[in-house]
């Protein structure tokens, strides 16, 4: 005579660890090491900079003394002055959306690697951003 397991939690244990397992990696989840393995210029701004962007979601104050939010259309970059506002366009999808430089940035390993712009959330979500990518900018 056979048992039947009556947990039910076995059945989604199981289900989660093939899902878990099953799907390729995507390319944006191996981080600021490869991000250039993955993350390629498209050529297609004409007379605009092609420029490397990543967003950032936290912080308390931006370099202007303004408090960060992170729903804003805002930017920190160190090429552009601060208070200007800036027409970028995300060449994968043709968005445009204008944001403020408000803060300097990026730091880090995001600057090491070449970003130039840092986006607030709310503004890589205008432009329809996912992850770290390259964006027309002036």
């Amino acid at each position: 005579m056979r048992t039947v397991s009556t947990n039910p939690l076995l059945p989604a244990l199981l289900g989660l660890a093939l899902v878990w397992v099953s799907p390729p990696v995507p390319a944006d989840a191996a981080g600021w090491a490869s991000v250039h393995r993955y993350v390629h210029k498209t050529g297609s701004c004409g007379g605009a900079r092609e420029v490397l962007a990543a967003t950032y979601s936290s912080g308390h104050r931006t370099a202007n003394g303004e408090r960060f939010n992170p729903h804003g259309l805002t930017a920190a970059s160190h090429d552009y002055a601060l208070g200007s506002v800036i027409s970028v366009r995300n060449p994968h999808n043709g968005r445009v959306c204008s944001v403020r430089i408000n803060d300097r940035g990026p730091h880090g390993t995001a600057r090491r690697m070449g970003a130039k712009l840092d986006f607030a959330t709310g503004a890589a979500r205008c432009l329809g951003m996912r992850g770290t990518q390259y964006v027309c900018a002036p």
